[in-house]
């Protein structure tokens, strides 16, 4: 069962963002309701957590407020450091595509991006001690060579998105880049808690490669591993034509984690007035047991998120992939979202079936959230 909602606090529409970003930096799950209120109204937006976490959080609430005398630019730049966004790129197309995806998406919440390439040693190990001596005389001058050339492609990207910004006269939008040698994912996931990002977002290479592969090897362990939300943006994504996702399906496959993952979701996307389509699919002789599920999950969220514009549904079908599709062509879906944890839907997506073609064949951005809340 859920646990119960409570609410924390009444503030501004800042002093919301920063009372939350407090509590999850902390550990403690939360989310913002009544955003759609005159942000700057006295008591307008609420703080919500969970009963269970009030005496933890009343601590930090109490440290907030006798935090909050700083100066308004002091509080700008606490509200930047936490939206940052991590970008890994090797300088593909669908690599950089994610970068524009990147820099649409902070132009909206006005964060930072961080561009970051990760590359191997260029010579492995050599198999004897001859060969170590010979690789030896050019091994500084390849490995210079490598950087530079990496450097020199990272700076490239990191000026084209700065002239976007200048060409648009984007505000409060920084990007800046790092380069490290070692095993792509090690770094990225090392890389994302030192910078403390709040999310990362990959291309993907998108459908012309079969099963795993086709969503990208490294882009795949990000999402299993990573702490925090991984946006896969496909390469049949156009990212110069992004607007503001409106419709986003959420498919949930019932499990305890639905609930913190909506809530974070609705939280994250209400200043888009967007929609979300809370959606499992089902084959057709297991719906009955779906929709009495469903039931519940609608009943809780309409109890505690306010008016938000959120449809809930069983979708019947005989054939999983088919029908998800249908529905996402149907509603004209911006971004699919889903949980990822051990036995989740997401997870059995990367398995051998037929319900894997949903995430490897798309082409819209996926949104994962993980079942564990991240705290550094």
């Amino acid at each position: 069962m859920p646990t119960k909602i409570i609410t924390i606090a009444s503030l501004t529409y800042m002093r919301a963002q920063l009372l939350s970003a407090m509590l999850e930096r902390n550990g403690i799950e939360c989310f913002m309701t009544n955003i759609n209120l005159l942000k700057e109204a006295p008591g307008g937006v609420k703080v919500n957590i969970n009963k269970a976490d009030l005496q933890r959080a009343n601590e930090i609430f109490e440290d907030f407020r006798k935090a909050y005398g700083f100066k308004k630019q002091e509080a700008v730049e606490y509200m930047r450091s936490i939206r940052r966004i991590l970008v890994p790129v090797d300088f593909s197309y669908h690599s950089e595509n994610a970068a524009v995806y990147a820099l649409q998406m902070a132009a909206q919440f006005k964060g930072d991006i961080k561009l970051i390439n990760a590359y191997l040693d260029p010579l492995g190990s050599p198999s004897s001690y001859l060969e170590s001596f010979t690789y030896q005389l050019n091994l500084d001058e390849i490995i210079s060579e490598v950087e530079t050339e990496t450097e020199m492609s990272l700076e490239s990207l990191s000026l084209r998105l700065k002239k976007i910004i200048k060409q648009r006269n984007i505000k409060g939008v920084d990007v800046s880049y790092e380069l490290y040698k070692g095993n792509s994912v090690d770094v990225i996931l090392n890389y994302a808690e030192e910078f403390k990002a709040g999310l990362i977002i990959m291309g993907t290479r998108g459908a012309e490669l079969e099963g795993l592969k086709s969503l990208g090897s490294i882009t795949a362990e990000i999402i299993r591993k990573a702490r925090i939300p991984v946006i896969a943006v496909p390469k049949a994504y156009d990212a110069w034509e992004f607007d503001p996702p409106k419709r986003i399906l959420y498919a949930t496959n019932f499990d305890e984690s639905d609930y913190s993952a909506l809530r974070k979701l609705i939280s994250l996307v209400k200043p888009f007035s967007s929609k979300i389509y809370c959606v499992h699919a089902s084959l057709d002789n297991n719906a009955s047991l779906g929709e009495m599920q469903m039931r519940k999950i609608k009943s809780y969220l309409f109890d505690t998120m306010d008016s938000f514009k959120l449809e809930c549904g069983v979708l019947k079908t005989s054939d999983i992939y088919r029908g998800m599709q249908i529905f996402i062509d149907q509603h004209d879906i911006d971004v699919i979202a889903v949980t990822h944890h051990k036995r989740s839907f997401l997870f059995r997506l990367f398995e051998p079936s037929v319900t894997k073609k949903f995430l490897f064949q798309t082409k819209i951005p996926l949104l994962v959230f993980h079942a564990k809340p991240v705290a550094y």
